[in-house]
């Protein structure tokens, strides 16, 4: 009863402060998502566990990755690089000033980037979001730019590691890991072009089967600080 009374209360709060986080600006809106530590999750799985959002779906996971839906049938692309958070290596971003925006992260003691790009001859942007050893993707319009934010701001904060686990499943095979990640979390939008739009588009294709709001909600964990 606790737990659903808790609830209750973050998704009055999220309601009714929608409208005021979008009025920000992008700089605003991350400093005002990241400055606070999150310990809601309601996706646990073998070494690592985060928090999704009401509006967003999860569509599929394959080990590190996974894509989600959101309300405008925006697909996000979600990485999680277990072996920089397993060797505690730091990212090393430079702000991109040709950028639509640019901003580096260090919050909490924890870092990233953001970079979004605005993709030639179309109505999309490219937001990159690095944060936490997490990475989420997706092209949306220019209107969706700071919902898609406060969703990824959600997800990346709420990551969190089971480092003994981790040292199970990947300590032999750090290399292999290391391998099929490291480009993943390099910024790459401005090498994004229409083509890349679409070959997302293709691979992804429009979801049908969106249906109500995350519901996993029996599963959320919240822990005291």
């Amino acid at each position: 009863m606790k737990k659903k009374i808790i609830l209750l209360i973050i998704s009055i709060l999220a309601l009714t402060g929608c409208t005021n986080l979008t009025n920000m600006s992008i700089d605003e809106l991350v400093d005002v998502m990241l400055e606070k530590n999150t310990k809601l999750s309601n996706n646990v799985f073998d070494g690592y566990k985060y928090y999704i959002p009401r509006g967003l779906k999860l569509l599929e996971k394959d080990e590190y990755n996974a894509s989600l839906k959101d309300e405008y049938n925006n697909t996000y692309y979600f990485y999680i690089d277990v072996v920089s958070y397993y060797n505690k290596e730091e990212i090393n971003y430079k702000i991109n000033k040709k950028a639509y925006f640019s901003k580096e992260l260090d919050y909490n003691k924890k870092k990233g980037y953001i970079e979004i790009t605005k993709i030639k001859d179309t109505d999309r942007y490219f937001v990159e979001y690095m944060y936490n050893y997490g990475k989420n993707e997706a092209f949306v319009k220019e209107k969706e730019i700071k919902y898609a934010i406060i969703n990824m701001s959600s997800i990346l904060k709420s990551l969190e590691f089971n480092r003994t686990v981790l040292e199970s499943l990947i300590g032999n095979n750090v290399l292999n890991y290391k391998e099929n990640t490291y480009d993943v979390m390099k910024p790459k939008g401005s090498t994004a072009t229409k083509d890349t739009y679409l070959e997302y588009e293709e691979k992804y294709g429009i979801y049908e089967g969106y249906g109500n709001n995350n519901t996993s909600e029996d599963r959320i964990e919240i822990k005291e600080q």
